[in-house]
């Protein structure tokens, strides 16, 4: 209405009223209008390219907020900082992480990074266990003295716990200054079950208690997982029925997700399909999943079919069900069911999704898909290989 009343009285918008008018109509789903309007605006300030690459990011078009960065002739950290969470929301970290180089490399235009920035290349760093690079920026944190007043802790701990290192993880908590924060001790219980340290996390959660601060549901998945990790029934049990009493907290579904895994885990198959029958809302992918995993390493058939059903019903086009289940068939020598899923694989035209695994060297994570050959570096390393494969033939030999 504002903005009909502005045209119609032939009033020429300024720059401020336009750049809200842009953040106005990209809040409500109109990125055209808003594309419409930052191209007619005859100056452009810093703050209307960043309001239109910021709109671009949150509709999750950051190709389009990219170009727009690429054109902007003065770029201020909110440009890169919009940009290089642009990239971490689509789940592109690597893109991310290679803006951030670029933007802290000797050759840029030295627009010095914030404490947003490193909390959004941590959480990149933790995205895709890029460890090497975690080190470097907390090295980065460090000699600019970023974090005195303990706002990034959180962020690191969590980018060491993701990545592999969880007794680095438990150094930054023990030095925090401020590691009585319920989202610290939350991330630290969390990697602890994450690394299949039961005990440890369970330590943790009284420890936390005991200084007075209060679990929230996240905390409780962190500990009920530590148990499901651990093969603590009756422990998890406990936690799991005392939740809403002790806690005020009503178990959601990551939380029966949890103890279903636990009974599985433990073969106690029976009682995980029940509480899955009987819990308040319907199972997810995840729950059906972690069921048919236990199902398979406790070769139970029977309710395997049962949860096969369930994930191809939720996700017809995914064949790890029916891969599950040939294995489990061919390990019960059932020659006809095993027959039988190959077929319905073979008439769906289904394909196994293929392995991917990655490796960080020198601050770059590279990617490898099985019986890809995409890497640029492909004909190198399957040379390398082979050199390996002779010596080790030669050796045993």
């Amino acid at each position: 209405m504002v903005h009909a009343l502005i045209v119609v009285s032939g009033i020429e918008p300024d720059m401020f009223v336009s750049t809200e008018l842009i953040r106005v109509y990209g809040e409500h789903g109109e990125l055209t209008v808003s594309r419409r309007l930052f191209k007619d605006m005859p100056a452009k300030s810093n703050v209307a390219w960043n309001a239109m690459m910021h709109r671009y990011v949150r509709n999750k078009d950051v190709e389009a907020a990219y170009q727009l960065f690429l054109a902007m002739p003065r770029r201020d950290v909110v440009s890169w900082n919009t940009v290089i969470a642009g990239y971490c929301l689509v789940g592109r970290c690597r893109e991310a992480l290679g803006l951030f180089r670029q933007m802290v490399s000797p050759s840029s235009c030295r627009v010095h990074p914030n404490v947003p920035t490193m909390s959004t290349v941590l959480g990149a760093c933790a995205g895709i266990g890029c460890l090497e690079t975690g080190i470097w920026v907390h090295a980065y944190i460090d000699k600019n003295q970023m974090n005195d007043n303990g706002t990034l802790d959180r962020c690191l701990i969590d980018m060491y716990a993701k990545c592999g290192s969880i007794d680095k993880a438990l150094q930054v908590f023990e030095k925090a200054p401020g590691k009585m924060d319920l989202y610290s001790w939350t991330t630290v219980i969390c990697g602890l079950a994450m690394h299949g340290r039961a005990a440890d996390a369970l330590q943790m959660f009284n420890m936390m208690q005991d200084g007075g601060i209060c679990p929230d549901d996240v905390t409780l998945v962190g500990v009920l997982n530590a148990c499901a990790h651990g093969g603590l029934v009756d422990e998890g049990l406990g936690y799991f029925h005392s939740m809403h009493e002790k806690y005020g907290i009503t178990p959601k579904i990551e939380h029966y997700g949890c103890m279903i895994d636990l009974l599985g885990r433990i073969g106690r198959l029976a009682e995980a399909y029940m509480m899955m029958k009987t819990m308040p809302m319907k199972p997810n992918m995840v729950i059906w999943g972690a069921f048919l995993s236990a199902c398979k390493v406790h070769s139970s058939v029977e309710f395997g079919e049962f949860a096969a059903a369930e994930v191809t019903r939720l996700d017809p086009d995914d064949p790890w069900a029916r891969v599950m289940m040939s294995s489990m068939y061919a390990k019960a020598q059932d020659w006809s069911g095993l027959a039988k899923e190959r077929r319905a694989m073979n008439s769906l035209q289904m394909k196994k999704t293929p392995g991917c695994s990655s490796v960080e060297l020198g601050g770059e994570v590279h990617e490898f898909v099985a019986g890809g050959s995409q890497h640029p570096l492909h004909a190198e390393i399957c040379t390398v290989l082979e050199f390996v494969e002779a010596q080790s033939t030669t050796d045993t030999g």
